[in-house]
C-alpha cells in the first residue's frame, strides 16, 4: 500500500505566487494612475504657464512720447505716443485698450474715440458732432498694408491723447509738470511711462518727452 506524502512546500509556493501576482497588478494599476495624473498635471502646468506669461509680460512698448502745445500757452495740450509690439508679442486690439492719464490732481480713464456730448474744439480746426475726443489711434507704418485699429508685428502705432479735454479736468502739462501714462491692453501687463516737462518750452510747439 502506497503512502501519500504531504508536500507543504508546494502550498507555500502557490501562496507566494498569488501574492506576487497581486503585487504586480497593484503596481500596474498604481503606475497607470500616476501616469494619467502626471499627464493631467503637465497639461495644467503648461496652460497655467502660458496664462502667467501672458499676464506678466507686456506685448506693447512705448517708442517715444512727443508733447504738442497747440495754442503756444506754455502748456502741452496733446501727447503723441508712438507704440509698437515687443519681440514675440501678439496683436493688440486698440478698441479694447484702455488708457489712464494721471497728473498731480486728477486721474482720467479713456477708451478709443470716447467723447462727451458737449461742443468743444479739442485741437485747432478739429471738432466732432459728439464732442471732444480724448484718445485716438492711427498708424504711421502698417506692415499688413491696411491701417486699422489692430497693432500688429512691424506696425508703428500712434496714440494721440488730448489733455485739454480730459473729461473737463483739463490736464495740460505745464513746465516742470509731471504725468503718468498707463496703457492697458486686453491681455498682458500694463505699459507705464512717467513723463516730465522741461523747465521751459522756449517757444517750441513740439517737445520731446521720451526718450
Amino acid at each position: 500500500m502506497k503512502r501519500i506524502i504531504n508536500d507543504n512546500s508546494a502550498d507555500v509556493g502557490i501562496g507566494t505566487l498569488i501574492i506576487f501576482i497581486a503585487m504586480v497588478l497593484v503596481a500596474a494599476v498604481a503606475a497607470a494612475v500616476l501616469i494619467q495624473t502626471s499627464g493631467v498635471l503637465q497639461q495644467k502646468a503648461q496652460s497655467t504657464g502660458k496664462e502667467a506669461t501672458t499676464e506678466v509680460s507686456s506685448n506693447m512698448k512705448i517708442v517715444s512720447v512727443v508733447g504738442t502745445d497747440w495754442n503756444t500757452s506754455d502748456k502741452i495740450d496733446v501727447l503723441k505716443i508712438n507704440v509698437a509690439l515687443t519681440s514675440g508679442g501678439s496683436d493688440i486690439d486698440m478698441v479694447q485698450t484702455v488708457i489712464k492719464y494721471i497728473d498731480d490732481t486728477n486721474i482720467t480713464t479713456h477708451t478709443l474715440n470716447d467723447s462727451m456730448n458737449i461742443s468743444l474744439n479739442f485741437a485747432p480746426g478739429e471738432t466732432t458732432t459728439d464732442g471732444p475726443i480724448y484718445y485716438t489711434y492711427s498708424e504711421s507704418r502698417y506692415v499688413s498694408g491696411t491701417e486699422n485699429n489692430v497693432l500688429s508685428a512691424g506696425d508703428l502705432g500712434i496714440i494721440t491723447l488730448y489733455l485739454n479735454n480730459s473729461m473737463g479736468t483739463y490736464q495740460e502739462l505745464s513746465t516742470r509738470g509731471k504725468g503718468k501714462i498707463m496703457i492697458m491692453p486686453e491681455s498682458g501687463s500694463a505699459v507705464i511711462k512717467d513723463i516730465v516737462a522741461p523747465s521751459t518750452y522756449a517757444g517750441k510747439n513740439e517737445i520731446q518727452l521720451f526718450p
